[in-house]
C-alpha cells in the first residue's frame, strides 16, 4: 500500500572514521524518530554501518533503515543503497555498471558542489549509471550550485531528491524528500526512480550559513593538506572499507 514517506538517504554518524562526528547511529535513529522520519540510510564514507541489531532498533522506532554507503571512486563520491554486494570490487566509475540492478540504487550526491568530491564534469560521461541526482542541501538564495544539476536532470529525465548529508544533528531535517510508495526497499526505490518525490528544502539562513562555514573550512583545509601529502608520497589513495563496530547498548 502506497503512503507518503519522509526520507533522508544521505546521513553520516560517528562510525564514519574519516569524519569527526559526535552522534552515533543509535542517536541518529532516535532523532529520526523524534522528527517523524519513515526511511533513512546511514551512508558513511567507505564504511558499512548496518547490521541486524541496528535494523531491529530502527524497526522498533517504526523506521525503515536501508543499507548504504558513500563510496569514493576515482576520488569522487557515489551513494549506493540497498544490495551492497560487489561494492568492495568497485575501483573505477565504470565498475559501477556491475551494480546496476533493481535491488541497488545509485545516487549522484552534491554533483556540482565545489570541493565536495562531487562528480562534477565526470557525471556527463556516466549519466546512465544513476537513478537519482541529489539536490545538495548547501546553498543560499544568491549562490546555488544545484542549478546545473536541475538543468541536467530536466534534460536527461532524471529524478532529483533532496537529502541533508548531515554530519551534525542540527543539519538533520533541513533537507529531505517525501516519497509516495510502499514502506519497503523496493517501494522506496520505485518511488525514487519513478519521480514520485517532493523535495523539502530551503536556502541556508544566515545562522545556518555561518555554522556551515565553520564546519566546512577546517575540514576542507585538513583534506587539502592530506591530499598534498599523498601526492608528494606518490601513492595511490585507495579507500579502506571497514565494517562498523556498533556500540553494545541495549537496543530493547
Amino acid at each position: 500500500m502506497n503512503e507518503i514517506l519522509k526520507a533522508d538517504l544521505h546521513l553520516h554518524t560517528a562510525e564514519d572514521r574519516s569524519e569527526n562526528i559526535e552522534h552515533d547511529a543509535y542517536r541518529l535513529l532516535d532523532e529520526a524518530h523524534r522528527q517523524g522520519f519513515d526511511v533513512i540510510s546511514i551512508t558513511n564514507h567507505d564504511t558499512f554501518t548496518f547490521n541486524r541489531k541496528l535494523s531491529d532498533y530502527a524497526s522498533k522506532l517504526e523506521i525503515l533503515l536501508l543499507p548504504g554507503v558513500e563510496l569514493t571512486v576515482e576520488g569522487r563520491h557515489v551513494l549506493i543503497l540497498g544490495d551492497l554486494s560487489g561494492v568492495r570490487q568497485v575501483k573505477q566509475l565504470k565498475d559501477l555498471y556491475k551494480l546496476k540492478r533493481a535491488e541497488t540504487l545509485l545516487i549522484a550526491p552534491h554533483p556540482f558542489f565545489p570541493a565536495s568530491r562531487g562528480l562534477g564534469k565526470s557525471l556527463f560521461a556516466c549519466l546512465d549509471l544513476f537513478d537519482v541526482l541529489e539536490y545538495c542541501h548547501c546553498y543560499t538564495r544568491l549562490i546555488n550550485f544545484n542549478r546545473l544539476a536541475v538543468s541536467v536532470a530536466e534534460k536527461e529525465g532524471l529524478p532529483m531528491a533532496s537529502f541533508s548529508d548531515s554530519h551534525m544533528l542540527w543539519q538533520f531535517g533541513r533537507s529531505y524528500s517525501l516519497l509516495l510508495g510502499e514502506r519497503s526497499p523496493e517501494g522506496v526505490f520505485s518511488a525514487l526512480r519513478g519521480g514520485a518525490v517532493q523535495m523539502v528544502t530551503s536556502p541556508l539562513d544566515p545562522l545556518a550559513l555561518i555554522r556551515t562555514i565553520k564546519w566546512i573550512v577546517p575540514g576542507l583545509a585538513g583534506k587539502l593538506l592530506d591530499n598534498t601529502l599523498k601526492r608528494r608520497s606518490r601513492k595511490q589513495a585507495v579507500p579502506e572499507f571497514t565494517e562498523t563496530i556498533l556500540d553494545s547498548r541495549n537496543s530493547g
